[in-house]
């Protein structure tokens, strides 16, 4: 029934303030490849943080570790240096040494001096090392098959793949 003062008062405040605008985006950002370059780095976060905390709950261990031990199993005579490791990983030598010193401490790696130069040493797998990446392989095969391969087409994973080979390659 009675008139509302505070209503009367926040209508004229309102009624004199200017309406807010949002400014105009800048030029460029609706374009399509920023548009699917987001898309990539999104898709690589959600699934690097799913797939980190599978290892994790299975084996104990971070994605960042188990793709470090793929990395030296895999690698020719079963050892890398710290430098072939930056290069795969997306850590910095400095960090890489770092990830080596707490892998090692876990037994899961072993310094390996070069013969025939002492200054370069290389990254090898221990028996620990390569019983933890035989036995977090099998739980994260399990994980990609539930979280990437279940949801992708063989005919698309194999353009996925043809797309990323050509991305990862360093361009001229």
């Amino acid at each position: 029934m009675g008139y509302d003062l505070r209503m009367a008062i926040s209508e004229q405040a309102s009624a004199d303030l200017p309406v807010p605008t949002a400014p105009p985006p800048p030029c460029g950002v609706d374009d399509p490849r920023i548009h699917t370059f987001g898309l990539l780095l999104e898709a690589h976060a959600q699934l690097t943080r799913q797939l980190d905390a599978d290892l994790q709950d299975s084996d104990g261990i971070s994605l960042q570790t188990f793709e470090v031990l793929l990395r030296i199993s895999r690698s020719e005579w079963g050892r890398m240096t710290m430098s072939e490791l930056a290069t795969g990983v997306s850590l910095t030598t400095g960090g890489v040494t770092r990830l080596a010193d707490r892998l090692e401490k876990d037994g899961l790696v072993q310094r390996v001096s070069c013969p025939t130069d002492r200054r370069v040493v290389h990254l090898a797998l221990t028996d620990q090392g390569r019983a933890t990446l035989t036995a977090a392989l099998e739980h994260h095969l399990d994980s990609l098959e539930r979280r990437v391969a279940a949801r992708i087409s063989p005919r698309d994973t194999a353009v996925l793949n043809r797309v990323l080979d050509e991305l990862r390659r360093p361009q001229d």
